[in-house]
Formats: structure tokens, sequence, C-alpha cells
């Protein structure tokens, strides 16, 4: 049986479907990957996966342009692998992937969700615009999958209630997984000062701002603590932040910015809390199913994809949207309370062992496939 996975980078790969890739080898698949740049990516090699090329994405005028020869690039390939199994991680290959399936009938497409991104949660006319000229083509796509799963229902319920797919079809698969023995509880490593972690992309939706916000409000407080953002620069992001713009936001304010960081268990080891003031449209943030399975108490925002990885009260706090003051007191109230954010690092370990195991989402997975 011949499995298709279809990224926007090799990187999401090993990051984030490698377990899966290998759940799916052992039962026999033999193990294709589409990406731009997988054919000369000696890794796969390795691995016994073969690795096919796409072209790269763009921005601004050009996007339409490369999109169509992602469009006839994927129809090419699904034409001469003829794989039995086609996976795509994201809407846009999905719609892409969509697009290209006609000539693919006897292949079963199966299309993930991570999230809705910039083309619903953008509230500028350049947004509105697109969606308007995408929801056809976008509804027509998704209708080819036999299954779509998604990682929150928030986004299962948008595209059912607007008929983009039929709910019969969906699948919600909360999140692409964490390995519990990598990510694990360490007590004998926290910083002192307390230090107030945000892991994340630089993009502006994440929360940056706030989060500058957050720590400025704290030090004027005299609430003794770090502030650091742990994250590198996207592409192929209209709501990306650009190296010189994150250099300014954190000048003469109380925030480290320390880049991407190689060793995100250690870093999270030393946090005392981690804060995510995001209003992405995610599936579910990787980086707060990281967290919880450190056993960190979290604060995020009510928020679609963040709130479905805390349990407010419980392992973490659940806060406005692009509201600085009241996560400023989330965080004060947490950090005055030891023995409450104890129970809450407690409680994201077990939520994370019940329902983010890596292993979970790989068997929830097979099952997707038929195995």
């Amino acid at each position: 049986m011949k499995l298709l996975y279809i990224l926007a980078e090799t990187n999401d790969f090993w990051s984030s479907r490698l377990p899966l890739a290998l759940a799916a080898k052992e039962k026999g698949c033999e193990i294709h990957l589409a990406a731009p740049g997988a054919a000369d990516d000696l890794v796969l090699k390795e691995f016994g996966f073969h690795g096919h090329d796409l072209p790269q994405a763009r921005n601004g005028f050009s996007i339409f342009f490369a999109a169509v020869k992602n469009i006839f690039a994927i129809k090419k390939l699904l034409r001469g692998l003829k794989p039995h199994i086609a996976h795509t991680f994201t809407l846009k290959y999905s719609l892409l992937t969509g697009l290209a399936a006609c000539c693919s009938k006897n292949t079963k497409h199966v299309f993930t969700i991570a999230g809705l991104g910039y083309l619903f949660s953008g509230s500028d006319m350049k947004s509105k615009i697109i969606l308007c000229i995408a929801a056809p083509f976008l509804k027509y796509a998704l209708r080819r999958a036999e299954t779509v799963t998604f990682q929150n229902s928030d986004d299962m319920q948008i595209l059912t209630s607007r008929n983009f797919v039929r709910a019969k079809n969906t699948v919600l698969i909360r999140g692409s997984g964490v390995d519990l023995q990598k990510f694990s509880p360490r007590s004998d490593t926290e910083s002192n000062p307390p230090l107030i972690l945000l892991p994340t992309r630089l993009i502006h939706d994440k929360g940056i701002s706030i989060f500058i916000a957050i720590a400025e409000i704290l030090k004027k407080r005299q609430i003794p603590a770090r502030f650091q953002v742990a994250g590198g620069t996207t592409e192929h992001n209209p709501l990306a932040i650009t190296r010189l713009e994150m250099e300014r936001m954190v000048a003469g304010s109380n925030v480290e910015w320390i880049g991407r960081a190689d060793d995100m268990p250690a870093l999270y080891a030393q946090a005392t809390l981690i804060v995510y003031p995001s209003w992405y449209r995610e599936g579910i943030p990787r980086v707060l199913l990281e967290a919880a399975a450190c056993g960190k108490a979290i604060i995020t925002t009510d928020h679609p994809g963040c709130r479905d990885a805390v349990i407010h009260n419980e392992t973490g706090l659940l806060v406005p949207v692009k509201n600085a003051e009241e996560t400023a007191d989330a965080v004060e109230a947490i950090l005055k309370n030891p023995a409450l954010r104890k129970k809450m690092e407690s409680a994201s370990r077990a939520l994370a062992e019940r329902e983010f195991s890596v292993d979970k989402v790989v068997t929830q997975t097979m099952k997707v496939y038929g195995f």
C-alpha cells in the first residue's frame, strides 16, 4: 500500500508526523512524502521513505501562480504514483490537493485541518476578499476527501455549518500528539527569578505584543520575573513578524527574544509558567501540548484551539483575547500562589497523558486509514 503525505515543509514532517509514518510503515505501507525539497532529503532515504518535490510557496502577487504550479505538480504525482492514501496536513494543501484530485479516483484522500489560519482569522479586507474568492474552490476541494480530520471542535463546526464539509466525513483528532518521554516534568531546573515563557513562531496574532505589554505591567507592579519569547521567524504568512520588527518590538522592554530554541524540553524545564496570548486560528497549538506534557501551568486565551489544551482553573487559566491587564492579573495570581501552581502542574501532565499522547493520535489516525 502506497501512502503519500503532502506537506508545506519537510521540517513539519520530522517535527510532528514521523511517528505516524513509522507506524504506517510497520503495517506494510510504502511511505512517500511530497514537499518542497523533499527529493533531496537524504534522511528520508535513511528511513526507507521516498521524497517528491513540490514548488515553493510564495506570497504577494505570485501566490496565485505558485498555487497553480502546485496543483499541476500534485496532479502529476497522483497520476504517476497512484497512492492508495494521500494525506495532507494544512488547509492550504488540502485545497491544492483537492483541486488536483480529479485524476486520482482510486486514491483515498484524508485532509487534516490543523487550524483555519489567516484565511478565516484575518479581519482585514484582504483576507475577506481572498476567502470570498477561495470559498467555492475550497468547498469543492474538501468534498474530494473521504475523511477530514480536525484538531478542535470550533473549526469542525465552522466548516460543517458553512457546508464546506459533510459532518459524516469528519473526525476530531486533537493535535499531532506529543512524545511523553521526551517532554516530561523536571523539578530541579526552574529559573530564579521566575521565568515566564512564550514559545511561538513570530506571527502577530500569536500575541507577542500582548506578552510584551504583560511584562511591562508586571514590572510596574514590582513582580519579580523574567520574560522570554522563544521562536524563529516564519515565511509565507501575511501575519509574520520579521527579524527587524521583532528586534524593534522588544527593544527597551522587559522581554528577551532568544530566537529558535534547539532543546525545547530543557527550556520548558527552566520555565515557571507558560503564557500564550494567541488569537491565531490554529488547530491546537503544539507548544501547549508540549508544555502540558512537561507539567507546566499554562495561561492562554479562551480562543479556538488554545482552550482545547487547557482546563480552566485546573491545568491553568483562560483569559480574554487581547487583554494584557487580565492576563497580567492571571500571571500574578499564579506566581503568588505556589501551591496552586504545583496543583496545576500535576493536572497538566495528567491531561497530557490522557489526551495528548502521540501514541493515541497515531492510533486514531491509523483507524482513519483503515487499519
